[in-house]
């Protein structure tokens, strides 16, 4: 079944660069997809003041009523620009945000929004201001074809699920009715421009979750339910979305192409199976759009396009048009695209589909989500804190509750996994060296260089997690791990000191550094010898 809406999403400052709409305008095209999504939190106050509040005319007493608001006016131009390229192709933009979100003038207009030193956001103002907000915008770009919300989003700049505003009006305002508040505030607007609305289900934990559908399923029949793959965020190793199928209204699915938690595309990772298997389960319950996001905000002068994770994106894009394809396909077309000689497709279809399991041992543990971000973990605290609580796999799946109480017998398969992950991307890059006869020897060179920066970046992630899973049980009185620990942190530290030139050297881009911090392990070394510290 052919997927009504194939979406590219572009989640980052490319959105911004001309030059890079071409490029992603024309992946569109010559992959049968139809619809452009521009995706930044605060992206209507950056083509809007709004007027109704700002006066662009204004003339200046101190300073302008909105900050830059040069660059709001060049905004506009330029998103007035993108859309009619994407037009000329027959493509649709759908605008994506975080709500609520607002200028800092807002509050400096309304100051009584500031309640006990937090932005109240169950304030009645919110509604009449995105209401507004949501108007012009329609009103200003009629050729948008819609907008796509993280309604209440803890990553807006307020939230009722954020729990911060503990005001009287707050106290008695159920997260669902807030939710659903937000919601009819912009569903107004938008149906009376004639466009749609489609709400993301994007909520942290099950707690915010099931106010979210539930305010979801009391909103009107148009408004579109997007949901992603997974619950929370992006995550291969977690459950199915349970939102799916739980609404009487049209659902779209969401992936991650690039890789935000599987190694951003800097070290390859080909997920066809999970993608597969994915869209599969969407459309059994009965998703009928799909959206496949090729950048993430957080990483600038970064996106999958180039990278050897844009297979993911072809194969996603084929799979959402109803082909049969199969990971050679995938490779040829990823080969076509950037001209090289598709005879190798076989041999890197093969290579390609040895990445995810590595990734998998080394980036998480038994499935919880370890790395952060695909970053080194940020020191031990934050590596327990991401698995326990802020990426929790349990909280989506109980039965996985008691897998992170370190036996015995659990620590040894957990540091066996990572083992395991060396070994196999040894294996990897060992067959990347020996290569075929098919490969063009330039790409080879180019495929040799990213698995020796592979088995860097796996090697880094055992001898990380060494030292937080031996950090754990000394500190749980195992005192007999102690000299254990203390051989991994020097391990560890030998390997900070190893991979300390990346950065200073700057041979790489800064996204190679950014993934083999020397700074990380360092934090991660210090927080592992004050562990030893009470031994003394």
């Amino acid at each position: 079944m052919t997927f009504a809406l194939r979406g590219l999403e572009l989640h980052g400052r490319r959105m911004w660069e001309r030059e890079c709409i071409l490029e992603a305008l024309g992946f569109i095209e010559r992959h049968g997809m139809n619809a452009l999504i521009l995706h930044e939190t605060d992206l209507l106050h950056e083509v809007l003041f709004p007027r109704a509040y700002f006066d662009p005319y204004a003339q200046w007493k101190s300073a302008p009523t909105r900050r830059g608001e040069n660059a709001i006016q060049n905004n506009r131009v330029y998103l007035d620009h993108v859309l009619k390229l994407a037009g000329s192709r027959h493509i649709a933009v759908w605008l994506e945000i975080k709500e609520l979100g607002f200028p800092d003038e807002v509050v400096e207009m309304r100051p009584d929004l500031i309640k006990d030193g937090h932005i109240c956001p169950s304030d009645p103002f919110w509604g009449e201001f995105i209401g507004t907000l949501t108007d012009e915008l329609f009103t200003d770009f009629p050729d948008i074809a819609g907008l796509i919300v993280s309604a209440g989003s803890p990553e807006g700049r307020a939230s009722r699920a954020q729990n911060k505003c503990h005001c009287a009006l707050c106290e008695r305002t159920s997260l669902e009715d807030w939710y659903h508040q937000l919601i009819m505030a912009m569903w107004r607007p938008v149906g009376r421009h004639g466009k749609r609305l489609a709400i993301r289900d994007f909520a942290y934990k099950p707690a915010d979750h099931e106010p979210l559908i539930a305010a979801v399923g009391k909103a009107p029949r148009d408004i579109i339910f997007s949901i992603k793959a997974t619950p929370h965020d992006f995550y291969p190793t977690f459950p199915d979305n349970p939102a799916f199928g739980r609404l009487d209204r049209e659902q779209w699915v969401e992936y991650d192409v690039m890789g935000q938690f599987y190694g951003l595309g800097v070290v390859p990772c080909f997920v066809y199976d999970d993608l597969r298997r994915r869209l599969d389960h969407a459309r059994s319950k009965g998703a009928t759009g799909a959206v496949f996001r090729a950048e993430w905000e957080r990483v600038n002068d970064w996106w999958c396009l180039g990278t050897l994770n844009e297979v993911n994106l072809i194969a996603a894009a084929l799979m959402a048009r109803g082909e049969a394809v199969d990971t050679n396909e995938v490779c040829r077309r990823w080969l076509d695209d950037h001209g090289w000689a598709r005879g190798c497709a076989g041999w890197l279809s093969t290579i390609l589909r040895e990445a995810w399991p590595i990734v998998r041992r080394a980036l998480y543990i038994q499935d919880f989500m370890f790395a952060d971000s695909s970053f080194f973990p940020r020191s031990i605290g934050r590596a327990w804190w991401t698995m326990e609580t802020k990426h929790s796999l349990s909280a989506w799946d109980p039965s996985r509750a008691d897998d992170l109480r370190l036996s015995p017998e659990r620590l040894h398969a957990m540091l066996a996994e990572k083992a395991e992950a060396v070994a196999r991307v040894h294996a990897y890059a060992e067959r990347v060296r020996v290569g075929d006869p098919s490969v063009p020897p330039d790409f080879h060179e180019q495929l040799v260089a990213q698995a020796d920066l592979f088995v860097t970046y796996v090697e880094g992630f055992e001898k990380c997690a060494r030292v937080c899973l031996l950090a754990r049980t000394s500190t749980n009185g195992r005192g007999e791990r102690l000299h254990a620990l203390k051989e991994a942190i020097t391990d560890l530290e030998s390997y900070g000191q190893r991979i300390r030139p990346l950065s200073e050297e700057a041979r790489h881009p800064h996204q190679v550094v950014l993934l083999l911090d020397h700074r990380r392990v360092a934090d991660i070394a210090r927080e592992g010898r004050a562990c030893l510290e009470p031994a003394k």
